[in-house]
């Protein structure tokens, strides 16, 4: 009898001192993980470095990038260049197979709690990276407790000099704990992951009596590339319901939709979703136009929670009875805070056949 087939998920985290691999077997339900420290003259170019260091693994473990159904990458930095890069450096046999799928850290840790059981994301999660002498936290929040429940992370560095923390200090499990004290008086955590070589040693001591007080407390290097790989297993509900704010670089905080009747009721539809990178957020929808030759876009910020309006004018379309336009709305975004919609007049099946006529309409985000 052939044996059934289960899915595999790849994650891949590259850093600019280690290199990650995360594959997740749904059949076995387990996660493999591999870590590959880059040495000092590698970490200049990490990203080539990095993927270098994964195709060997891939060929030493006789693998190919047809075994796995979906591959996910976290970058620790996503700037343009560096996206080019990592493009430039994915091989042939991948390219063919995989689109390439580029996720900030700050979103690969959010994967990886949210595809957890709900008993962990349903409390405030912490994550303290403790890297080349640099603490940066998340902090994911539950900011609203009714029936339908939205999640706040926020991502943020730590001022390491103002607490005297410092590795390879002798004071430095007193003073780290001594900051832990007053961030979690301000900000209370349920669940803490530590990340980074900051935490390798065995120098938390009272830090980790004091963190573990009523608190679980996780140690793990390939959390990235885990978030990554979980990824895979389909777009997180919170994310496309608008239920998640990511307030950190390169994260989108704004819907962009439509005022639509339903039942004689208006209900804003949004185009987009929040809680992804701005190159990864787009969307589209059809609308049939009354008697208006006017599109009104509502730009919602969730951070805020406010709301502006602007209309965009659609012109030398054919005279057409009313609701015999279909116009079809896509919405890219150019960066954080701005992008364009274009507007493609669809017609209106044979009697009133399409033109293709596409608007252009930018905009630009107020932040």
């Amino acid at each position: 009898m052939e044996q059934l087939k289960t899915r595999q998920f790849a994650g891949i985290d590259l850093g600019r001192t280690s290199a990650q691999f995360s594959l997740f077997d749904e059949g076995q339900g387990e996660m493999m993980e591999e870590i590959f420290p880059l040495e000092p003259d590698e970490q200049k170019e990490y990203i080539a470095s990095g993927m270098a260091k994964i195709r060997q693994y891939m060929e030493s473990a006789n693998r190919t990038w047809e075994d796995f159904d979906e591959v996910n990458i976290s970058l620790e930095g996503v700037d343009q260049e560096n996206r080019k890069t990592l493009e430039e450096q994915l091989p042939e046999d991948f390219q063919e197979i995989h689109a390439t799928s580029i996720i900030t850290r700050f979103r690969a840790f959010a994967e990886y709690v949210f595809h957890q059981e709900r008993s962990v994301w349903d409390r405030n999660t912490l994550l303290l990276d403790f890297s080349e002498g640099r603490l940066t936290y998340i902090f994911v929040e539950q900011i609203r407790r009714a029936r339908q429940r939205a999640y706040r992370a926020i991502l943020k560095e730590i001022d390491t000099e103002e607490f005297g923390i410092q590795e390879g200090d002798p004071e430095l499990d007193q003073n780290f704990s001594k900051m832990m004290k007053q961030f979690l008086v301000r900000k209370p955590a349920h669940i803490i992951y530590l990340t980074g070589q900051g935490f390798e040693g065995s120098w938390m001591k009272r830090s980790l009596t004091y963190m573990c007080a009523g608190r679980r407390v996780f140690l793990g290097q390939n959390l990235y590339a885990n978030g990554a790989c979980l990824l895979g297993m389909g777009e997180l509900a919170l994310i496309e319901d608008g239920m998640l704010l990511m307030e950190g670089p390169e994260m989108v905080s704004h819907t962009i939709g439509v005022i639509t009747q339903e039942s004689g009721k208006a209900h804003y539809v949004p185009i987009t979703s929040i809680g992804k990178e701005w190159y990864n957020t787009s969307g589209s929808l059809d609308i049939i136009m009354d008697k208006s030759q006017k599109v009104e876009f509502f730009f919602h910020n969730s951070r805020e929670n406010e709301i502006e309006c602007s209309a965009c004018e659609i012109r030398d379309l054919p005279g057409r009875p009313p609701k015999t336009t279909r116009l079809r709305i896509k919405v890219e975004f150019t960066s954080q805070a701005a992008g364009v919609i274009l507007i493609t007049d669809m017609g209106f099946g044979s009697m009133f056949p399409a033109t293709g006529k596409v608007t252009i309409f930018p905009f630009q985000l107020i932040t």
